[in-house]
């Protein structure tokens, strides 16, 4: 059952985000295109305006003079009349009276409040005593940019997308690179071993080392600066700098006691909605309903615009008397390694089948279906971004296995 706690006094038709991330300015937008011309207001733990992080393992890290990957500009915000609150937080959340409140004391009402807050590195609390790097912000990224171009050695804890992607960066830069992850494979969370297996090799052709399925006992920095590893199959490894990747846990602390916070994130219905009819979640917080009873909390680039398409589509329908609307886009996330574009669309599973459906010698190529069953749910595609792009309408249409090799709608222009 929607919960409808709220006082009835009025409040404006005020859109409160909270969150400085892709996902509040793409809600933003989305309302305004939409012909939303109420108040809106984004607060933002960070300073500064709204940047893109994929670039922040790569491109910042690469580059001699790296720009701030800003995704607007003052004007822009400007000409959308958006108030941006930067540099504070959010502490507490008051549904009965809507109104959020932050830590320099100032109370925002709303009538619609979206939370975006997105998520945090997981911290190991076995590293704390040699202060390791953790990359989530620009400010994260010009202090480990600065260490890995000065460094000889570099070690990553995290055998996933954001570890991987540092540890190929790392090799561009010339550093020797050390993989260390719990798991038994990389990108363990993504999907089973037909999946890491060729990525495990890219890296250990470009010279990455690896300790999967292993862990870290004791960390100690020497007075010289240098991290020594004692790791859990019995070997030690010495590393100028350490960068820890070991996933995320999503930003919820100032929601204690509101009732919306979970063990994971803010679960939500297929349209963004809490159990609060007046507060969406959306981004890497929101655990959506993609699938009856199934909800997931995905930590990618498009599921920050996806889910905030939503949630200004259903907003304004809220108040216009208009049927809501619910998720449909399938998830997708790609990764740039060396010079791979791994790219998944769909739903891929441990236990997935990756059945082939093109490979090209010359080039490296290749585009594998994943399967469960007789049901295609996703694609994998190594540097075939236009073919992977080819099988969206198929797999929106749950097409069969067979069907969808006979039909093959990838060798259209598979060139391209």
């Amino acid at each position: 059952m929607r919960d409808t706690c709220h006082q009835e006094d009025a409040v404006n038709a005020h859109t409160v985000i909270v969150g400085g991330g892709i996902s509040s300015i793409r809600l933003a937008e989305r309302l305004r295109r939409a012909g939303d011309e109420d108040p809106i207001t984004i607060v933002s733990e960070e300073t500064g305006l709204v940047y893109d992080r994929p670039p922040l393992s790569k491109s910042v890290l690469l580059d001699t003079e790296p720009k701030r990957p800003d995704l607007t500009t003052a004007a822009a915000l400007e000409d959308l009349a958006v108030r941006v609150i930067d540099g504070r937080r959010a502490v507490r959340l008051d549904r009965a009276h809507r109104h959020v409140e932050l830590e320099s004391g100032e109370r925002l009402p709303y009538e619609d409040l979206v939370i975006a807050t997105g998520s945090r590195p997981r911290r190991l609390p076995v590293l704390d005593g040699v202060n390791p790097h953790y990359l989530r912000t620009w400010t994260d990224a010009l202090a480990l940019r600065k260490a890995v171009r000065g460094a000889a050695r570099v070690g990553i804890v995290g055998a996933g997308v954001l570890g991987l992607e540092i540890a190929a960066t790392s090799r561009a830069l010339g550093c020797e690179v050390v993989v260390i992850d719990t798991a038994p494979r990389v990108l363990a969370r993504l999907g089973g071993q037909d999946l890491s297996d060729p990525v495990l090799a890219l890296h250990r052709d470009h010279g990455v080392r690896f300790h999967l399925d292993t862990g870290i006992e004791a960390a100690s920095r020497d007075a010289n600066g240098a991290i020594t590893l004692r790791l859990t199959d019995g070997t030690e490894r010495a590393v100028d700098v350490l960068v820890v990747a070991a996933g995320a846990v999503p930003v919820t602390d100032w929601l204690e006691n509101s009732g919306l916070a979970g063990h994971d994130g803010v679960e939500t219905d297929g349209g963004c909605r809490t159990i609060d009819d007046r507060v969406y979640a959306i981004g890497d917080v929101a655990r959506v309903e993609r699938h009856p009873g199934r909800h997931q909390r995905l930590e990618h680039w498009t599921n920050a615009s996806d889910t905030a398409t939503i949630a200004a589509r259903n907003i304004l329908a809220r108040r216009r008397g208009e049927d809501l609307s619910t998720l449909t886009e399938l998830p997708y996330v790609w990764s740039d390694q060396y010079d791979v574009k791994l790219q998944i669309l769909g739903r891929l599973d441990a236990d997935s089948r990756l059945l082939p459906a093109v490979d090209d010698p010359e080039t490296g190529r290749w585009l594998r279906l994943a399967a469960r069953g007789q049901e295609v749910t996703g694609v994998v595609g190594w540097n075939m971004p236009a073919a992977v792009n080819r099988c969206r309408a198929a797999l929106m249409a749950a097409t069969p296995v067979h069907e969808l090799l006979e039909t093959a709608p990838w060798e259209r222009k598979i060139r391209g």
